[in-house]
């Protein structure tokens, strides 16, 4: 593949990658304003919730919360549709995100410390579990809406982690997840919680104004990759 296949330009598309295994990985491409191929960005993954996977079904999550949240980071963003009917949560979906992540950063400059992982409930798993086996990779996580399995929980090592969570998640109790955090910061790792008041886990518009709060964040956690303080 060749860096024509990608846009130099900003919009949002709708992209094909052939994967290692010969499947196509649909994904969904948010290029911002001020990008340059010549200047280097940073690289946002954003992983959808659940449900029936349409053709480009991240394109109706970045469109509904990551790309307005997070849109004054000035980043790339690429949403996948995930390949996997049992969630992000596996090896094959692993697999296909690394590849994806291998491909952007080939064809654009994406420095190599600012890569971050995020995804709501469904998505959300995947963005723990991920975050878990893939700390050199990805500089920082933002789990919303999700909850992780203990083993996951147990493996996490410096990575900063901000989890968003609502105190009225019908699926997930927000109980477990200040446990989760608990347990994290008890072995002294960078984590943070944002705790929403009484908002329905299936509100994910209501989600856009935390996830902007947490850009302050980020930047902290890129201004230390940088070396600044």
């Amino acid at each position: 593949m060749q860096a024509a296949d990608l846009p130099g330009t900003p919009g949002i598309y709708e992209q094909t990658l052939k994967l290692e295994n010969g499947n196509a990985l649909r994904y969904t491409l948010s290029i911002p304003k001020a990008f340059s191929l010549q200047k280097e960005t940073s690289l946002i993954v954003a992983l959808h919730y659940g449900g029936n996977v349409s053709p480009w079904y991240g394109k109706g999550y970045l469109a509904i919360l990551v790309e307005p949240a997070l849109r004054d980071l000035g980043a790339v963003i690429a949403a996948p549709d995930c390949p996997e009917k049992d969630g992000w949560d596996n090896p094959a979906a692993e697999s296909a995100v690394l590849q994806l992540v291998t491909y952007i950063r080939e064809h654009y400059k994406i420095h190599h410390k600012k890569i971050l992982v995020t995804g709501f409930s469904m998505g959300g798993i995947g963005t723990w579990y991920l975050a878990a086996r893939n700390p050199k990779l990805f500089s920082a996580a933002i789990p919303i809406s999700a909850v992780a399995e203990p083993e996951i929980i147990e493996t996490i090592r410096d990575i900063p982690v901000y989890a968003i969570h609502s105190t009225g998640d019908q699926l997930f109790p927000i109980k477990k997840v200040e446990e989760m955090i608990q347990k994290l910061k008890a072995r002294g790792l960078p984590v943070q919680l944002q705790i929403l008041d009484g908002v329905s886990h299936f509100r994910t518009n209501a989600f856009v104004a935390p996830l902007h709060d947490a850009i302050p964040w980020i930047k902290q956690v890129w201004d230390k990759i940088d070396g600044k303080k």
